[in-house]
């Protein structure tokens, strides 16, 4: 499974556009996607700042998902002037979601997986080890 937390921030001005790309891509990916766990948006507290909370049951979902022609068809560098992804880990007994993973993509994995793995690397912090 994966579970990410992105940051976003967008341009001033920029906040209707963005707004409205969040809604077709959460309409999108719930529509054509069956492994998505949770996709969901949110503004914070401070202007011009965004999240998003997405997992699925496995990397490769995350991975067709980010290589998807509804994501790939948005123009996201005209609106987002910074994006972060930080990976989580549930809390075990405070969260339903299962762990975070990275097994390796299989030999036979398609090249746009491969690309898409290049672009963004599942990072499983080492203090995660060993704790549930």
């Amino acid at each position: 499974m994966a579970t990410i937390l992105a940051h976003l921030e967008v341009y001033p001005g920029k906040e209707v556009e963005w707004e409205a790309i969040m809604a077709d891509m959460v309409r999108q990916t719930l529509e054509r996607e069956e492994k998505v766990l949770r996709y969901e948006y949110f503004k914070g507290q401070k202007p011009l700042h965004y999240y998003c909370l997405l997992s699925f049951e496995d990397k490769w979902a995350f991975y067709l998902h980010q290589a998807s022609d509804y994501h790939e068809g948005h123009d996201f560098e005209s609106v987002l002037s910074n994006v972060a992804l930080e990976y989580l880990d549930p809390v075990t007994g405070a969260n339903a979601l299962p762990p975070t993973e990275n097994p390796p993509l299989p030999d036979d994995a398609s090249e746009v997986l491969r690309n898409t793995e290049l672009l963004f690397p599942i990072l499983i912090p080492e203090w995660w080890a060993g704790r549930e």
